[in-house]
């Protein structure tokens, strides 16, 4: 799968992406279709839409990047708040001279992408909002052990509570390996952003198509999150995925695809 890296602000920005690549420094072609733009979760990477950059470019522009200090990219430093992170994806796009882009985010990246709409209506022709919430409860107990692991006080954790039950161990394993290339610290101040985000009030002012997937199973942001996001946000559709937790696009992609191709025909 093609990557090219971007330059902002002084940091190195790797960024995944369909269909041949250019020379250095050259934006490669992003005229088909919808421009999507896929924003990865906390302490995540771009490489976690490899699948959906993948199926989608047939048809469409798929861009997927890691964050700074995530992946790929340069900085030993996560941002630390998610208007820091919606501010940086706008000078990302700015950067590449996208025209408006369907956001696809999952978890925080789908705090970033609400929040990008929110504030620039104009550059999104559509929301994706993939297992997230207007206003996350990670609870106590997930700051404290990623604190400790960031201090070197405990090992990392490889738990299986971001998958479905039915979910099979080589996607879990797949996950798990992407865990472990980003710094813990970058993760710890990831969930703290996420932590003090809350978007419930506003979220009557998003006036772009919305389509909201859940998994079944995701008890991280579990599906009454999703539906408190359809009630609050006019027009939008909410799909469940059965078999699947928190990271839909990994363990039932197939499924995601045909919801997402759907609401995107629907948008032409």
């Amino acid at each position: 799968m093609p990557s090219k890296y971007a330059y902002i602000d002084g940091i190195a920005v790797n960024y995944l992406h369909s269909g041949p690549s250019t020379l250095p420094g050259v934006t490669p072609d992003l005229d088909r279709g919808e421009v999507l733009l896929f924003l990865h979760g906390a302490g995540s990477n771009a490489h976690t839409w490899q699948r959906q950059v993948d199926h989608f470019g047939a048809a469409h522009s798929p861009i997927a990047f890691d964050f700074p200090g995530h992946g790929r990219s340069g900085s030993t430093d996560g941002l630390h708040s998610i208007a820091e992170y919606r501010d940086f994806t706008k000078a990302f796009t700015a950067t590449l001279s996208l025209r408006p882009f369907v956001l696809v985010g999952r978890s925080m990246g789908g705090a970033v992408a609400m929040d990008f709409a929110l504030a620039h209506r104009d550059r999104v022709r559509a929301l994706i909002l993939v297992c997230t919430a207007a206003r996350f409860t990670l609870g106590n107990e997930r700051l404290e052990t990623w604190h400790n692991v960031m201090r070197g006080r405990a090992s990392q954790p490889f738990t299986t509570e971001a998958f479905s039950p039915q979910t099979d161990f080589a996607v879990m394993r797949e996950a798990w390996m992407e865990q472990v290339k980003t710094d813990p610290r970058v993760r710890y101040f990831d969930f703290v952003a996420c932590d003090e985000f809350d978007a419930t009030a506003r979220l009557g002012q998003i006036k772009v198509p919305t389509l909201i997937v859940a998994g079944r199973d995701d008890t991280i942001t579990p599906p009454a999150q999703s539906e408190a996001l359809h009630q609050a946000i006019a027009g939008s559709r909410l799909h469940v995925i059965d078999g699947a937790g928190h990271t839909v696009p990994s363990e039932k992609p197939d499924e995601f695809h045909q919801a997402v191709d759907e609401f995107l025909r629907g948008l032409s």
